[in-house]
């Protein structure tokens, strides 16, 4: 009687204890209902499907760059023949012409010539930047021509570079190449600084270069005088007047350091020159007057 008892508890336990791990798993007992199985199945073909598309759309997008790459690399490749035919056709164009300038000037001594013919005529048109390629063209070619650097020289003074103005006339002096218009320029150079001691220097460096230039003795009266030293200007204005005795500039020149020296004969004989030469009422009348106030000489 015991026994069926006990047996009966035990089922009674086993089956709420089932009951009980039913009820707490019924949501994933759920998925084993052959219906919520195949939503499962459904689900995942949709994200198969899904995942596919974009694979092909990833695959058209792939496909459509490179026929984009292509039609542009066949573009470029078209382009570079286009423009190399052009290279050619102008090569040739550029062979024709150059071909009768090389036989106008066949050897480097008449390349030379050439462009320092041009590089002069460059400098009295004022266009600077194409005269010194000129000049740096021929010292790419002979680095010892002279007269490519005393260009150089010039056309950096007349633009007032001054450091570069100098650094090229002293490369001269110092290779024993320095002309007239060497120490000209370096005078110029140091009057802009200041430095007069060595201006005077090297006027009269230019002077000995070329005592025969009368622009030289000139420019050196013309320095004594704005110093205030008419008797170091007066032989150089002379000297200036008697190399170029038609010249009514030096003779104007030799006249004024004359009147300042107090010599009346010296000046009164270049005032009936300069009458000759010139025809400036005002002017005249104004060394007239300063004549009449010089004292005259005895005897």
């Amino acid at each position: 009687m015991i026994i069926p008892i006990v047996s009966f508890i035990v089922a009674a336990i086993a089956l709420a204890f089932v009951g009980f791990i039913v009820a707490r798993h019924w949501k994933d007992i759920r998925l084993l209902d052959p219906d919520s199985i195949r939503e499962e199945r459904l689900k995942r073909e949709r994200e198969k499907v899904i995942q596919r598309r974009f694979e092909r759309l990833h695959a058209d997008r792939l496909a459509a760059m490179q026929r984009l790459g292509r039609r542009v690399a066949k573009r470029a490749t078209e382009a570079y023949r286009r423009t190399y035919r052009r290279l050619q056709s102008f090569d040739s164009v550029y062979k024709s012409v150059a071909a009768p300038l090389a036989a106008m000037a066949p050897s480097q001594r008449d390349r030379i010539k050439t462009l320092l013919t041009e590089a002069r005529s460059l400098i009295r048109d004022l266009k600077w930047a194409d005269a010194e390629r000129r000049c740096l063209e021929i010292l790419s070619m002979d680095a010892r021509q002279t007269e490519a650097y005393r260009l150089l020289g010039q056309l950096y003074l007349k633009q007032k570079l001054y450091p570069q103005a100098a650094e090229t006339f002293e490369y001269l002096v110092k290779t024993r190449k320095a002309d007239d218009a060497t120490y000209a320029g370096l005078a110029e150079i140091a009057e802009a600084s200041g430095d007069r001691t060595r201006a005077e220097a090297m006027r009269l460096k230019a002077v000995e270069a070329s005592p025969r230039q009368a622009h030289r003795h000139a420019e050196a009266a013309t320095f004594f005088l704005e110093t205030g030293d008419a008797e170091r200007a007066w032989p150089h204005a002379a000297r200036a007047a008697e190399l170029e005795p038609g010249s009514a500039k030096y003779l104007e020149l030799s006249l004024e350091t004359a009147i300042l020296l107090g010599d009346r004969n010296e000046a009164e004989a270049r005032y009936r020159k300069l009458r000759l030469l010139s025809d400036d009422p005002n002017r005249f009348q104004s060394w007239k007057d300063k004549l009449d106030a010089l004292p005259k000489k005895k005897g």
